[in-house]
């Protein structure tokens, strides 16, 4: 390697590391005078909630110490945007020497991209766990550690659940009417071809809380097949097959696949969509949005009963922070009453926001009493309660995340135009559901990315130091779906 070479291999990490701050910063208040304490804050949060809890942090700290504190929101992106940063930043930082890369925390996000950061040792430990250990302690601990299958805090105590997070279907009132169709309640329905063009999905490969979406809904058809009587081996493969199927036919009803999750409920609300798979956040806000001074609205959001988990999004403080002792105070403000009913309270009632309401849930199952339930906009929803009817078995799917991106990519993504066009053949031949995509499976393509497969030889190659054997992995699966949704297409 030649000198230039090996100098940019160690300058040009370095220089983004160096830059995040710049490149990443985007101000919701005017940026601080000298003197003023700052922190750096990595999100995927939206605006909103940045300047819910930014000016609302500024606030409990000046009534605690009497100083002034600036938070700075960085935001790349999405949580994968957001762990390309850290890796970038880590590795760049690991060459030079240092332990930080400039940020000081990581909020928002989900349980798996949280787990991932601490298994890479990237997370300091939390104060809160010995300062407020009333919190977690005892069988009905405020913040439990875990729930309905769901990790609601590290075993390191690097990181905790801040509010809770469940996935569903978000749709429009109006567009079902004119489609003929019920108003959803589970993740079957979408399958119905009624939905054709009209359903709005999210590339699982950009997004941890969308695979996670997928993922649930194939846990659920595995608990099903496991209550009709089979052994938990037989469920494992039937489940994952049906769901499979559940999740190709639903996105053969779509109009298409964004990167962006917050793209679909906004779509739905315009009517552009349906209906679509939606975080509950998203569904919620645009549910809030769409509200008429009736209480109607012309776009809803339902959680599918025994058909999610209720997880978390969680914070975490980065090892090196260059604020490490105020951003400890920052956990510690996102627990309190006033921090916690932020997220559900109405704007106007106590702790409630100033904008406008964030349509989230608290973590703390102590505030889902009769006082403070009256003071949330969605007082009626139990999520504890809701948690007991799904269980989350990461040993079941946990270890095929990925290779669940993967498989939903080549199956229905890549070869969307030809997915789409072989199920509008089979719609108007009539073809019962049950044998729909038959003719693809009876030519080998299952086999390919059955439960076993996911398992071996998908996770393997996508595991393996070898890119181009998953790149090409990954367009012989692509084209031989593509081929077999033409053949479906065109026959009579």
């Amino acid at each position: 390697m030649k000198l230039w070479q090996k100098l940019a291999a160690v300058l040009v990490p370095l220089g983004i590391v160096v830059a995040l701050p710049l490149v990443l910063r985007r101000d919701v208040e005017v940026a601080p005078g000298a003197g003023v304490l700052r922190l750096e804050v990595i999100t995927p949060h939206n605006e909103t909630i940045q300047r819910e809890f930014g000016e609302a942090f500024v606030e409990w700290y000046q009534e605690k110490h009497g100083r002034e504190v600036y938070v700075n929101w960085l935001v790349p992106g999405g949580t994968s945007e957001i762990k390309r940063v850290l890796d970038s930043g880590f590795d760049a930082a690991a060459e030079g020497g240092r332990e930080g890369i400039g940020i000081d925390l990581f909020f928002g996000g989900g349980e798996y991209d949280f787990s991932a950061q601490s298994k890479l040792g990237r997370f300091a430990k939390l104060e809160i766990f010995e300062t407020h250990p009333e919190l977690f302690a005892g069988e009905n601990a405020p913040i439990p550690a875990t729930m309905s299958g769901e990790t609601y805090y590290g075993s390191e105590h690097d990181w905790v659940g801040v509010c809770l997070s469940s996935f569903g279907i978000v749709y429009n009132v109006d567009g079902l009417k004119r489609l003929g169709l019920p108003e959803p309640k589970k993740w079957e329905d979408l399958t119905d071809q009624r939905y054709i063009g009209s359903l709005a999905l999210a590339d699982p490969t950009k997004s941890g809380s969308v695979a996670k979406m997928f993922e649930m809904m194939i846990q659920e058809v595995i608990a099903e097949e496991i209550a009709a009587g089979k052994s938990e081996e037989e469920a494992l493969e039937e489940g994952w097959k049906k769901g499979v199927n559940r999740i190709r036919m639903i996105a053969a009803n779509s109009r298409y696949f964004t990167d962006s999750s917050a793209k679909i409920p906004h779509d739905v609300a315009q009517g552009n969509a349906v209906a679509g798979m939606s975080i509950d956040f998203y569904g919620r806000t645009f549910e809030e949005e769409k509200r008429k001074g009736d209480g109607s609205s012309r776009v809803k959001f339902v959680v599918p009963e025994g058909g999610t988990s209720i997880s978390v999004d969680p914070v975490a403080i980065l090892k090196g922070a260059p604020h490490p002792e105020l951003a400890q105070e920052f956990v510690e403000f996102l627990f309190t009453e006033r921090a916690q009913m932020l997220w559900a309270a109405r704007k106007g009632e106590e702790f409630g926001p100033r904008f406008r309401s964030l349509r989230r849930l608290p973590v703390r199952r102590d505030l889902y009493d009769d006082e403070h339930r009256a003071r949330m906009v969605d007082g009626e929803v139990r999520p504890y309660e809701l948690a007991q009817k799904f269980e989350y078995r990461g040993d079941w799917t946990g270890r095929l995340f990925t290779p669940l991106r993967t498989i939903v990519r080549v199956m229905c993504i890549d070869s969307h135009d030809e997915l789409k066009s072989a199920w509008a053949a089979m719609a108007e031949a009539g073809k019962p559901s049950n044998e729909q995509f038959s003719q693809i499976e009876a030519e080998g393509g299952w086999p390919s990315v059955s439960y076993q497969a996911a398992g071996d030889k998908i996770r393997a190659t996508l595991k393996s130091d070898k890119a181009v054997d998953a790149v090409r992995m990954q367009r012989e699966l692509g084209e031989f779906f593509r081929e077999n949704y033409r053949q479906v297409a065109e026959q009579p």
